[in-house]
C-alpha cells in the first residue's frame, strides 16, 4: 500500500473534529446570545432562536474552520492535504445529510445545504492549497 493511500484515513477524524467545532461554534453563539445580545427570555424562546440561526451559523463558522482544517493537512501532509480535505468534506456531507434527513427537513433546508457545503468544499480546497510557510 502506498503512503498516500495510508494517510487517506486521517479524512474521518478530520471530518468529525470539523464537526465537533462547527456545533461548538453555535453552542459559543448561542450562549452569547442568551446571555449578552438577547438575555431575559423563557426558554422556549431560545430554542426557536436557536432553530433559526443553526443554518446560518454553520455556514459563518463552517467556511473559516474548514479552512484551518485545510491548512492543518496541508502543513502536516504537504500536497496529499487536498484529497485527504476533500475526503473529509464528503464525509462531513453525507453525515450532516444523513442528520437532516432523519430530521425530515431536507426540503426546507436545502438551500442552506447547498451554500453550507459549497462554502465548505472552497475553504477546505483553499486551505489545502495554501502554499508558503505556515506557523
Amino acid at each position: 500500500m502506498n503512503k498516500e493511500r495510508s494517510r487517506l484515513w486521517l479524512a474521518l477524524p478530520t471530518a468529525i473534529i470539523v464537526g465537533i467545532c462547527n456545533v461548538f461554534a453555535f453552542f459559543l453563539f448561542m450562549v452569547l446570545y442568551g446571555h449578552v445580545i438577547n438575555p431575559g427570555h423563557e426558554e422556549q424562546f431560545y430554542q426557536d432562536a436557536a432553530s433559526r440561526f443553526g443554518p446560518y451559523a454553520s455556514i459563518v463558522a463552517g467556511i473559516p474552520i474548514m479552512y484551518i482544517a485545510g491548512l492543518i493537512l496541508r502543513r502536516h501532509l504537504g500536497s496529499r492535504a487536498l484529497k485527504i480535505g476533500i475526503a473529509a468534506w464528503c464525509i462531513y456531507l453525507a453525515v450532516d445529510v444523513a442528520i437532516v434527513t432523519a430530521m425530515g427537513q431536507v426540503l426546507n433546508f436545502l438551500p442552506h445545504i447547498v451554500v453550507s457545503f459549497a462554502t465548505k468544499l472552497a475553504a477546505i480546497y483553499f486551505g489545502a492549497k495554501t502554499k508558503g510557510e505556515l506557523k
